[in-house]
């Protein structure tokens, strides 16, 4: 892993850490809502595991926020053009999946 994506998971932790602790839910209630062990949510917020969609869907809908929220380049207008190719690769990717899901229901 490079620093560019280390700086990437580290932030969609920091986002999922701020909204969990906006809504006042604990790591494991997170957790518990979202079927995912306590030591997953620890390793999100914490930058070293990246959630794959299906599981950062299920966070966002579980803290009350949009997928693209969790997301940097999603949630500021032209900031995805300042990520390298491949991770705006990888975020164009990902939102174009969490949509689907959300569009057929299944979020």
């Amino acid at each position: 892993m490079d620093d560019v994506e280390r700086d990437f998971n580290a932030e969609i932790g920091r986002r999922v850490r701020a909204a969990r602790v906006q809504t006042k839910l604990t790591q494991e209630l997170l957790a518990r809502k979202t079927g995912l062990t306590r030591g997953s949510i620890t390793n999100i917020e914490s930058g070293t595991q990246a959630p794959p969609p299906y599981r950062l869907v299920r966070l966002a809908s579980a803290l009350g926020v949009k997928p693209a929220e969790l997301l940097p380049g999603l949630d500021e207008p032209g900031h995805a053009a300042e990520l390298p190719e491949y991770l705006a690769d990888t975020v164009a990717s990902f939102a174009s999946a969490v949509d689907r899901r959300v569009r057929d229901g299944q979020v």
